[in-house]
């Protein structure tokens, strides 16, 4: 990729790893990439088209037409456009390792961050959840964590299924909770200890 620049500490660290080729994040609880995201939203992708931005390179906008909303200022039925790192332009292929792959007609629940007044998926595919439906109206999410996403810092990732209800009360707790519970996100926001 070329001339990739460093986004807001924390909302996603991107480091290469050497011969390892992996991506790092910071590992975070579902309510902390709550409290980084603009948005957190269920939806199925109805378009991806690769852009090439100027400074960040290749780069997918990924259209979602929005089902649910956990957290933001979007309805249902409403379309967001959000990006991912990577993707393909003409003949030319940007791979960026660890990050959410979206395929149309996919369902996904996204934390989506703003970057320099781009909205982004937070942390790569550690932002991005699979929905599962039972057939009965019940829906779940896993992480849709992706080959390649090192998730570094003492959090544990959650991985298996979150019931939807959980979701949406996790998410919605912390506009009334905006404490960090990563201790360096607290720190950089001058929250104490």
């Amino acid at each position: 990729m070329k001339g990739r620049k460093v986004v807001p500490l924390f909302a996603v660290l991107i480091v290469a790893a050497g011969a390892a080729w992996a991506s790092t994040v910071v590992g975070l609880s579902v309510e902390d990439q709550a409290r980084l995201s603009e948005m957190v939203v269920v939806g199925e992708v109805v378009a991806q088209r690769g852009v090439d931005h100027p400074l960040n390179g290749i780069e997918t906008a990924v259209t979602l037409r929005v089902t649910d909303v956990l957290k933001g200022d979007v309805r249902p039925g409403q379309r967001v456009v959000f990006h991912t790192r990577g993707g393909q332009v003409g003949p030319e292929i940007s791979e960026a390792i660890g990050e959410a792959v979206f395929q149309t007609g996919q369902k996904a629940l996204v934390f989506i961050e703003r970057v320099d007044g781009r909205l982004y998926n937070l942390g790569l595919s550690m932002g991005v959840w699979d929905v599962h439906e039972d057939g009965r109206g019940g829906r779940a999410f896993t992480r849709a964590l992706r080959d390649g996403l090192m998730v570094v810092g003492g959090e544990a990732v959650e991985h298996a299924p979150v019931a939807f209800e959980d979701m949406a009360s996790r998410v919605a707790s912390t506009k009334h909770n905006p404490r960090f519970d990563n201790e360096m996100i607290r720190a950089a926001r001058g929250q104490g200890r």
